[in-house]
């Protein structure tokens, strides 16, 4: 199969180039390779994807100027800059900003311990609090832009090592045509981050507050370094119980569900007031009432001002938590049988 291919950007404006090695593993969409003459650079090549669909997202996504994608001079949104073609002018997929290490790495890798602890010596929790507060304000980036994400998992966010944060897939959203003034749906959701309303049916149409529960889930999940706010074994259970399963049930382990879970597992009573009354109004008030789900701008606001008030533990210096929580809940985590959470750096 020829590499050989050609991307023409907004303006028209054509270059050749070939497809390189490709980069992780296949995804459910598709999957991404490198460029050989542009290191900044990468391709996803979609499969499975209407042709005329995929020319569609991609006529909108490339009619919206991807500055609004640029905040402080690093990406928060990896936007389409070209759409690619075969040589032989079949439609391939486009071309988006290369998010690569050391600059970036995906989220899911560093929810492993043993990953984290060699990618983030010495950071705290200080981080991921940066990271979901990160999340929030690209989460807003979009809404603001008319586009809602529908997908928003840790599969489809990169992070830094200063807590920046990238969103990748934008070809998945439900995405605002403004010549239209229509939205192209989004078609894909996992269960596990998809807002209830949305769990037994495809919408025709999603609301931002569906992003609102994701984000929620997703800012729970981070702030116990990895472990799902739904994860866990009710009592009784014979088995393995899907995070989905504890969703349909309403049993949150950071809202008081009876869940065991492994030891490692950070407790609920590791978030400040301010971020239980968030999640509560997302996950429990949300539950039925999605209006009721607080939005980026709130999140964001909630994890700045419990980062402004984190104590260090006199015993480790990694150790940092919310000056209203009494005694070191990392150390207790510790003392309890889990491996350290924040190692010191070498």
């Amino acid at each position: 199969m020829s590499r050989d291919v050609w991307l023409v950007d907004p303006a028209g404006e054509r270059v050749t180039d070939v497809l390189g090695s490709p980069v992780g593993s296949v995804g459910s969409q598709g999957r991404v390779f490198r460029l050989r003459n542009r290191p900044d650079t990468v391709v996803k090549v979609l499969h499975r994807v209407d042709p005329a669909l995929l020319a569609d997202r991609l006529r909108v996504m490339l009619a919206d100027p991807a500055d609004w994608t640029v905040r402080h001079g690093r990406y928060m949104v990896a936007w389409p800059t070209a759409t690619v073609y075969r040589a032989d002018g079949r439609l391939l997929g486009y071309a988006a900003p290369r998010l690569a290490p050391p600059h970036f790495a995906p989220l899911p890798l560093l929810f492993n311990p043993a990953a984290r602890a060699r990618m983030l010596p010495g950071a705290t929790w200080s981080w991921w609090l940066t990271v979901a507060e990160e999340l929030a304000r690209a989460v807003d980036l979009v809404h603001q832009r008319g586009h809602v994400i529908g997908d928003l998992a840790p599969a489809n966010v990169f992070v830094s090592a200063t807590g920046a944060v990238c969103l990748i897939d934008a070809d998945g959203w439900q995405l605002y045509d403004p010549a239209a003034d229509a939205e192209l749906p989004c078609p894909f959701s996992r269960p596990e981050y998809t807002a209830p309303e949305h769990l037994d049916t495809l919408p025709a149409r999603r609301e931002p507050g569906s992003d609102n529960w994701a984000l929620a889930v997703l800012v729970g999940q981070l702030l116990c370094l990895g472990f799902h706010p739904f994860g866990g074994v009710p009592p009784g259970a014979p088995g393995v119980v899907e995070e989905i399963d504890n969703v349909r049930h309403r049993r949150c382990r950071l809202l008081g569900a009876d869940l065991r879970a492994p030891v490692a597992a950070v407790g609920p009573d590791v978030l400040p007031a301010v971020l239980r009354r968030r999640l509560a109004d997302a996950l429990v008030t949300g539950y039925d009432v999605p209006a009721a789900r607080p939005g980026p701008p709130s999140w964001a606001a909630a994890l700045a001002h419990t980062r402004d008030r984190l104590v260090r533990c006199p015993t480790v210096a990694t150790h940092v938590h919310s000056a209203e929580r009494p005694g070191c809940p990392w150390c207790q985590l510790v003392a309890a049988g889990a491996p350290e959470p924040f190692p010191e750096g070498g």
